[in-house]
């Protein structure tokens, strides 16, 4: 899926996308000139529709991607049918880039419209080559996510469904705001992006669908929230973030 034929014919100019104060990219710690040669090793651009799949689990592992816009998730289906998310995927974020052989483990689905740079792995080796700085910056970033994820795990985990539910939103609904440069204080009647579904929300849980609509009924109820179709405001911002647990990065 990850190759599909509509890819994007248009220039790359992956400034617009590192000098973006919103994004935080493996390209950061890069010159100006530097990141002028990325595109070189970008095999293109595609864009991808809410729904659909840019990988799919256990196909072979050739690529890594660069999220230009849109939200991903990233999970596994499970053996009764049922699928786990266990991570969401911002602009500016990448996908692969961990030198893994063999065939993906996760599948990745694009949950709004979305553009993403496709780099096969001959590229990324001789990128990584190429620019030490992305190489160390890399390291990083993999080692961060890793202990966020396993500290994320753990205190989910913890968590009743109405905490766990809470720092979820919380969760979200912060790096949403940071990545599109917000400030949604839920004032008026705006209401800010959400890229979840109670459906998703309940695949990252491992709860149910209905679960996760009682909960969120009662947040409404208790002037936590407003929300509607993949858009939400948190009302009070204090209250649910001690519900949760959650600390704001």
């Amino acid at each position: 899926m990850i190759c599909k034929s509509n890819n994007k014919d248009e220039s790359i100019n992956c400034a617009n996308c590192v000098n973006n104060n919103n994004k935080k990219t493996i390209f950061d710690s890069l010159s100006t000139d530097e990141v002028s040669c990325i595109a070189n090793y970008v095999e293109k651009k595609s864009t991808y529709s809410a729904g659909e799949y840019l990988i799919n689990e256990h196909e072979e592992a050739n690529f890594s991607l660069c999220i230009d816009f849109g939200y991903l998730i990233l999970g596994t289906h499970l053996e009764d049918g049922s699928r786990q998310i266990f991570k969401v995927v911002f602009p500016g974020e990448s996908i692969g880039f961990s030198n893994n052989k063999g065939d993906y483990s996760y599948f990745v689905q694009a949950v709004t419209d979305s553009e993403v740079c496709i780099i096969n792995d001959a590229s990324v080796k001789k990128l990584l080559e190429d620019h030490s700085s992305v190489a160390l910056h890399l390291v990083d970033i993999l080692s961060n996510n890793a202990n966020s994820y396993q500290q994320y795990l753990l205190g989910l985990g913890r968590k009743n469904a109405q905490e766990a539910l809470a720092y979820l939103i919380m969760d979200v609904s912060t790096k949403v705001k940071q990545s599109k440069g917000l400030k949604c204080n839920g004032t008026g009647e705006d209401l800010c992006f959400f890229p979840l579904n109670q459906e998703d929300m309940a695949d990252v849980l491992g709860l149910t669908k209905v679960h996760i609509s009682r909960v969120m009924s009662q947040f409404k109820k208790d002037n936590l929230i407003r929300c509607a179709h993949k858009k939400l405001n948190v009302l009070d911002v204090s209250a649910l973030s001690d519900i949760g647990g959650y600390l704001p990065p």
